[in-house]
């Protein structure tokens, strides 16, 4: 069964990593511009649940881990070159990656591995097999449509610093 993932995490003042850390990795942990807040809020927040509905139930079943956090460990996972069980590792232990995830209390917890390993990739390719739209490659571009309106980037002008048309001179 289908269900979208909460836009509002509950912060809990016991479990919050800011408590447990010193104040020069505190400023760090929270600082906006660091990776991990960055993928949090250019990707892992802006990875639309509703695309991956069909994967799933409507009547039957218990409710679906965050498809939200099972993409943007996918992604993770591919960018580091990542095993299973490195991702999974990282994933329980790794402050900053489990901030990149939204997990913003150190005992949110992560998707299972049979989750996310047999039905989340395994639906993905099935889905993409019986003629339906490629649901990654929707997701990819409605995050990057996301990035470039917030940021204001227009594809209506090339600069030419960009065009590597004498890349070859030297």
């Amino acid at each position: 069964m289908f269900k979208k993932t909460s836009d509002k995490s509950q912060i809990d003042m016991f479990s919050l990593p800011n408590f447990f850390l010193s104040d020069r990795s505190e400023r760090f942990y929270g600082e906006e511009a660091s990776w991990h807040n960055l993928f949090m809020t250019q990707v892992t927040l802006r990875v639309e649940e509703s695309l991956f509905e069909p994967l799933y139930s409507k009547e039957t079943g218990s409710p679906n881990a965050s498809v939200r956090i099972m993409v943007a460990m996918m992604i993770l996972k591919e960018a580091n070159r990542w095993s299973d069980s490195q991702l999974f590792e990282q994933c329980r232990f790794n402050l900053l990656v489990r901030r990149a995830l939204g997990l913003l209390n150190i005992d949110d917890p992560i998707p299972s591995e049979s989750t996310c390993s047999c039905s989340g990739s395994e639906r993905i390719v099935e889905h993409e097999r019986q003629g339906n739209p490629n649901l990654l490659e929707e997701t990819f571009t409605a995050v990057t449509k996301g990035q470039a309106q917030e940021f204001q980037v227009s594809g209506r002008s090339i600069r030419m610093d960009s065009k590597l048309l004498g890349s070859n001179i030297a």
